[in-house]
This record gives structure tokens, C-alpha cells and sequence, in this order.
């Protein structure tokens, strides 16, 4: 016999930790990945090299542009960022990320904006029931709330902010603020491997479990009371 609808027990809740296991794996492959290469022969001189692949204007746009066009198809960031840092150092590695994050966001965000809920798919109308009252209310807190996340799909959140009608200025800034912490964890370990700094692996690791708790109260902040 089925249960009225009513009456039907509610679907068992994932512990809120568990959500962390991606974002944890992803950044101890990339701490791996840093420590591998940063003991091949010759790496740190292929990067530190001038000029090289990286090196020069040319080497900057196609970078940024190879960049955005990894982060538009809602591919991990993460590795944006760990490039940037490994071929650019810290402070240039952050700001390429940056631009290339924003960038590849804006591409979906675009589309949203021309494709309308008309033509949305079945996993993003249900991320769209989710966010529209959040995002019609704060627009802004909230991309940059779901920004500051570890988890979850940037793609997703692209399109619904434009086809929920977010304005393109506070898209941007919370784009832009609320990837900054993960910019800078995963900047900083591809920037160990230009240079002799464990340490900068270290700060990336603690700033991550910062972020991560970050996360996970914002997540909580979020989920609706119980009736």
C-alpha cells in the first residue's frame, strides 16, 4: 500500500560533511601533482624561463583565453587556477585566474540571458526552484554565497543567474569575490612549484579548510527550517 503524499517520509539527508569528499580528493590531487612536478628535472627552469610557452603578451591572452573557455564548459577551475600559478607565480597567477574565471562564467551567464526557462533542462529547473526566491531577493549575497561554496555546479549557477535576470554588475563583483579564496588555495599550490616552498602548499591547505568551513555554514545558513 503507498502512503498519501502527505503522509510519504521525507528522503534521508546527506551529512552535510560528506558534500567536502570532492573538494578534499581535488585538492590533495593537486597537492600531489605539485609535489610531483616540482621535483622533475628541469621544471622549475621551464617555468621560471624567459621567454617561454607563458611569457609575453601573446602568451598572457592564450592563456586567458584558453582559460575562460575551460571554465564556460563548467570544467574544474581548480586547474585554471593551479596553471596560473605554476606558469605565473602569485599575485599574476591570481589575477589571470580571476579574469579567466569571470570570463568563462559570463559565457554561461549570457546564454541563460538568451535562452530563457523556456528552454532550460530538467537539472536546472529544479536548481532554478531552489534559487528563485533567494536570488530575486538578494541577488548579489546569494551568487556570492553559492560562489563561496566548495561545492556544487558554477555552470549551473551561470545559467540560472541568467535566466533568473541577476544584473550583470552584481554577477560579476560576486564572481569575481566569491571564487577569490579558492583562486588563492589553488594559485598557491601551483606556485610551489616555480619556487622551493612547501610552506606555500601549507597556507594553501589551511586557507582550504578555512574556505571549507566557510562552506559549510553558509550551506546550513541556507537549508530551509524544518515545518
Amino acid at each position: 500500500m503507498t502512503l498519501p503524499h502527505a503522509a510519504r517520509p521525507a528522503p534521508p539527508v546527506r551529512p552535510t560533511s560528506r558534500v567536502l569528499v570532492r573538494p578534499v580528493v581535488l585538492l590533495a590531487a593537486f597537492v600531489g601533482l605539485a609535489l610531483v612536478m616540482g621535483r622533475l628535472p628541469g621544471m622549475r627552469a621551464l617555468l621560471t624561463a624567459a621567454p617561454g610557452l607563458h611569457a609575453g603578451r601573446e602568451g598572457v591572452a592564450l592563456f586567458v583565453l584558453a582559460a575562460s573557455a575551460f571554465c564556460a564548459f563548467g570544467l574544474p577551475r581548480q586547474a585554471v587556477c593551479f596553471a596560473a600559478g605554476a606558469a605565473y607565480g602569485i599575485g599574476a597567477g591570481c589575477v589571470l585566474a580571476t579574469l579567466a574565471t569571470v570570463t568563462g562564467c559570463l559565457f554561461g551567464y549570457g546564454w541563460g540571458r538568451w535562452a530563457g526557462r523556456p528552454r532550460m533542462p530538467a537539472r536546472l529547473a529544479a536548481t532554478m526552484a531552489r534559487l528563485d526566491g533567494f536570488v530575486r531577493r538578494e541577488p548579489f549575497v546569494s551568487v556570492l554565497t553559492l560562489r563561496l561554496m566548495p561545492v556544487g555546479s558554477a555552470l549551473l549557477l551561470n545559467l540560472a543567474s541568467g535566466m533568473l535576470g541577476v544584473r550583470v554588475v552584481p554577477f560579476v563583483l560576486a564572481t569575481a569575490l566569491g571564487s577569490l579564496p579558492q583562486t588563492v588555495v589553488f594559485v598557491l599550490v601551483g606556485s610551489g612549484i616555480r619556487l622551493e616552498g612547501p610552506w606555500r602548499i601549507g597556507i594553501a591547505v589551511m586557507l582550504f579548510a578555512l574556505s571549507a568551513l566557510l562552506g559549510l555554514w553558509l550551506m546550513r545558513r541556507m537549508r530551509p527550517a524544518p515545518p
